[in-house]
This record gives C-alpha cells, structure tokens and sequence, in this order.
C-alpha cells in the first residue's frame, strides 16, 4: 500500500527558476519538468498562450522529501498569494482513506477543488483546512 507525504511549492510564474536554484542549493536534480503545452488538451478549456512554457509539475527530493513545484498563472482559479504557496499532499492506492480525510479535512474548511478525476489521478481534490492549511489529496489505484 502507498501512503506517502509530500510538499507541494507554486510560483507565480517563475517555477522554472525556484527549480534551478533549488538544484544548486540542495545539491538535487528535478525529475522531470512537465510544462502546461505538455498536459492533454482538453477542447472545453484550451490552455492559453501565455501558459504554454510554465510548469504544470515537477518534483525534486529534498533531503529525502518529495517536493513538487508549479506555477500559478492568472485564471487558473486558483489565486496565489504569497504565503499560501505551500501545500502539503497525501498520496495514497486507498480510495476509502482518501475520500474520509478529504471530508474530515472539509469540516470547517473550504473546498477548494472537489475530489474528481484528472489526467494523472483516479481522485483529486484540494481542501483548505479550518486552521488555513492548504492539502492536496490524490488517490492512484496503482500498487
């Protein structure tokens, strides 16, 4: 069974270089830069112009941590702030365990995206919780 923990950091626009100075500062290398021209279209939403070069998701370890960057360009729904760029992610192949601490993690919260299915998830969902912390929760049926 995978139940994980990771760090997810976005970036109003400059992803590609909180990466590279990540890289240099802990030493790491990315695992893969994945820009929002690479993700599937989708007719009903095409992906702006101005989008296409940004980082949709990358992942780099951290000292034996997951850590996952993206970018937050304008429109995409959800509004970057300074300071609530950080989010911590559960990843799990347990569908029943994602769904009880997505809606435990709603109670008093705000949903942000419901659980739903998306290109590289069965479920994902995002949730800010009562105490204003920021999670993501995705839930993979692979081993």
């Amino acid at each position: 069974m995978i139940n994980m923990l990771e760090v997810y950091l976005n970036f109003k626009n400059e992803a590609k270089a909180a990466i590279a100075f990540y890289e240099t500062v802990f030493d790491v290398k990315n695992e893969g830069i994945m820009t929002f021209a690479d993700a599937p279209a989708d007719p009903e939403h095409p992906t702006p112009e101005a989008w296409k070069d940004l980082v949709i998701n990358s992942s780099i370890t951290i000292e034996g941590v997951p850590v996952m960057i993206s970018d937050v360009p304008d429109g995409m729904g959800l509004t970057f702030i300074e300071g609530n760029n950080v989010s911590l992610v559960i990843n799990t192949n347990d569908e029943a365990k994602i769904d009880r601490i997505f809606n435990r993690l709603a109670e008093g919260g705000k949903i942000s995206m419901p659980l739903g299915e998306t290109f590289w998830a069965k479920k994902y969902g995002m949730v800010v919780d009562k105490f204003g912390i920021n999670w993501m929760l995705n839930y993979s049926d692979e081993a």
